[in-house]
């Protein structure tokens, strides 16, 4: 994870929908408008996804409309039902002037500006602090913290605070859990483990929330159902399905940019060393072979030469070769010493979701403690090996 961005500079503004000018072209390839950039006082500036999504909820209307209006017109009509209306603009400006237009939001409710965020976090020991696309990341101790085993690994609470800086939105704090081999932290992100501030009123002080939240956070009863997801995890095969869920993930984070090879991470080093830097599973991405040298070639084992043949249902009741706990821990140590802030929230977002549903095969390490026993009946029971009697494995 890379630190908060010292170069970059935030402005404030308030303006009308209708004094936005948008600068629009025409894709020679496909024949489709697309915006250039967007006017503000006669200043060119990029236009973020969370621009126009903050826009489209301030207003309520969406990119259909452009469809049918031009910006302009689309702007002058609102403008004419909204005449007294105005909003707030955050410009993110770095150091070589480019202007990106960051979230749209109503003036008269509180923004926590990055400056004085910043100042907090210092002042209260913000751990990896980290900036991308309009939210500032930092990592904390709780009051009440202490260190204990899970599945043979050394952990400590923690909690991540998510705060967006550019008015869309309120402060997220998620419960997380540091494993101490690796320095490597997992976030709980998701409704379950989440605690959302409240910021008050436009006038109200915002400083003050933060700060209380930091100083006095504490949630024994959410972190002792984390505890109890993660060692569920380690008695659970990781399924077909949950595999390729992670992998489809790693694979577009790897395309779109969002995962880097600046990092360590035992997990993922040990299988570069082994197989070297140039085996990738067809990628090129060392990440992606490690991921592969986990779980396993699951078309291999099943004897298929498409894994999608095969339905989301069938998917769900077909293991890999590793635990949803060392799915977890690989993930984990990705996202924290591989990706980008913006990769890193999505792949905690994936490891959110998974440990506070169900997973595919809880418990189903318990009855079989090898991968190769469960693979045998497993194959047996849905039909791979040509039998068509045997009994399912999994109610």
């Amino acid at each position: 994870m890379v630190a908060a961005n010292t170069d970059l500079k935030f402005d404030y503004l308030l303006t009308g929908l209708n004094d936005l000018h948008v600068n629009t072209s025409v894709d020679a390839k496909t024949g489709k408008t697309v915006v250039e950039n967007i006017l503000v006082a006669d200043e060119p500036m990029q236009a973020t996804e969370r621009f126009w999504t903050s826009l489209y909820a301030r207003y309520g209307f969406n990119k259909a409309f452009f469809k049918y209006f031009n910006h302009a017109e689309t702007f002058q009509r609102i403008s004419e039902v909204e005449s007294a209306d105005k909003m707030r603009l955050c410009v993110e400006r770095s150091g070589d002037g480019d202007a990106k237009l960051l979230a749209v939001s109503n003036p008269g409710k509180p923004v926590v500006g990055h400056d004085d965020l910043m100042e907090i976090l210092t002042n209260y020991n913000g751990e990896s602090i980290n900036y991308s696309n309009g939210i500032v990341e930092s990592t904390h101790s709780p009051r009440a913290g202490n260190t204990f085993d899970i599945l043979g690994d050394a952990h400590e609470n923690r909690f991540v605070m998510q705060t967006p800086i550019d008015g869309y939105g309120t402060p997220n704090l998620y419960l997380s859990l540091l494993r101490q081999v690796c320095s490597n932290g997992m976030i709980g992100m998701a409704r379950a483990f989440r605690s959302t501030l409240a910021l008050g009123k436009g006038e109200d002080h915002v400083g003050h929330t933060i700060i209380r939240a930091l100083d006095g956070f504490n949630n024994d009863e959410g972190y002792a159902a984390l505890r109890q997801r993660l060692e569920a995890a380690g008695s659970s095969w990781l399924s077909m399905y949950e595999s390729q869920q992670l992998y489809k993930l790693l694979v577009k984070l790897h395309h779109d940019g969002h995962l880097s090879r600046d990092g360590s991470s035992p997990m993922v080093e040990r299988v570069i060393s082994e197989r070297g830097n140039t085996a990738s599973g067809g990628t090129g991405s060392p990440i992606i072979t490690a991921f592969h040298a986990m779980t396993g070639d699951p078309a291999e084992a099943y004897g298929l030469a498409n894994l999608d043949a095969l339905s989301v249902k069938r998917q769900r009741t077909l293991p890999v070769k590793c635990t949803v706990y060392d799915a977890i821990n690989f993930t984990t140590e990705v996202a924290t010493h591989y990706a980008r802030p913006e990769g890193a929230r999505r792949l905690n977002a994936l490891v959110g979701t998974t440990i506070s549903e169900e997973y595919d095969m809880e418990g189903t390490k318990d009855r079989f403690g090898e991968f190769a026993d469960f693979l045998v009946e497993s194959k047996m029971s849905s039909g791979l090996t040509g039998s068509e009697y045997s009994q399912p494995v999994l109610n």
